[in-house]
């Protein structure tokens, strides 16, 4: 952990903003003076061939994407004594700060945001881009209003090799806005970024999200199992379209959500125009198989993914050492 003013390879650190499960995040001075991001992996993974990979996939969608929403990739420094990213830095406050302090939101703001979110999803998608870990927490509000998409970390970018396996995948991280697929353990793709701004326009109409628990395994099993709650039910003043846009986005069957953000963002547009008889909105089947699980059969899983993770991360060491000794 570095502290305010460590200067890491000419980088003058200023803060740290954020330390999540894989990294820790700073805002630092470049070189030049100019301010800047850097992002450095968690010590205990420096070993791990996935996350080098993640990091170089990060700076690679970076260096490719050209939007104003979508902070650009600098740099990936490879010293010896130490990996980072250098991304730019952008001033603003966090989607979910804001949620504490104001949701639920005016409709016209929730529109607005919701509009966005979904014209710079769909350039990344158009690009061969699925973020597929959007969350308040990855989305800036700056000064002018306008939003930014942060933290590529997850992203997929169409036609890239996987870098875990199925089960190693990281499904511990917040579980509120993961779609079932996911947490399935499958790669997501467009349908994956469709769920999660679904579960963000929830939350910012209604101040709260359709599925809670006492703990992450608990939200997890909802997501595959459960019914959400209706938009409507909780603020009556939600227009049936608006409610029934939001609820197809949330499908768990992805066949029957949004095949693309481009259709889920004229129905925002036109949802006081929509016919709503066509949508299909009736209690879908639990994903699982077998009905709502237990509790003995979410930590059973959860202890399988782990090891799954643990024997990954340990074959993919060994895999780096022996190259290393070649």
């Amino acid at each position: 952990m570095y502290k305010e003013g460590d200067l890491i390879c000419n980088y003058k650190i200023l803060g740290l903003l954020a330390q999540g499960g894989f990294s820790q995040i700073y805002k630092a001075n470049a070189p030049d003076g100019t301010l800047v991001i850097l992002k450095f992996p968690d010590v205990a993974l420096l070993g791990d061939l996935a996350t080098y990979e993640r990091f170089r996939r990060e700076v690679s969608i970076g260096q490719k994407l050209k939007h104003p929403a979508i902070p650009r990739a600098i740099s990936f420094n490879e010293g010896s004594d130490c990996v980072f990213l250098v991304l730019e830095f952008i001033e603003g406050i966090p989607l979910r700060t804001y949620i504490s302090e104001h949701a639920p939101l005016p409709l016209s703001e929730v529109l607005s945001l919701a509009d966005q979110l979904a014209g710079t999803i769909e350039y990344l998608h158009a690009n061969g881009v699925y973020h597929r870990d959007l969350k308040p927490e990855n989305i800036i509000i700056g000064p002018d209003g306008k939003i930014h998409i942060l933290d590529f970390g997850s992203a997929l970018l169409e036609g890239s090799r996987r870098v875990t396996w199925r089960w190693a995948s990281n499904t511990f991280g917040t579980p509120d806005y993961m779609a079932p697929e996911q947490i399935q353990g499958k790669r997501g793709d467009s349908r994956t970024d469709v769920y999660a701004l679904g579960m963000i326009i929830y939350e910012l109409l209604t101040g709260t999200l359709p599925f809670q628990g006492d703990n992450a395994l608990a939200v997890m099993n909802q997501h595959l199992t459960a019914i959400p709650v209706s938009p409507r039910t909780i603020q009556s003043s939600i227009p049936p379209g608006i409610d029934a846009v939001v609820l197809k986005s949330i499908r768990r069957d992805t066949e029957e959500r949004y095949q693309t953000i481009r259709e889920f963002r004229y129905d925002l547009q036109h949802f006081s125009e929509l016919d709503l008889s066509r949508f299909r909105l009736e209690p879908e089947p639990s994903s699982t198989g077998g009905g709502v699980l237990t509790n003995r059969q979410i930590w059973v899983r959860s202890i399988l993914i782990f090891i799954g993770f643990l024997v990954g991360a340990a074959l993919l060491v060994l895999v780096a050492h022996l190259m290393q000794h070649r």
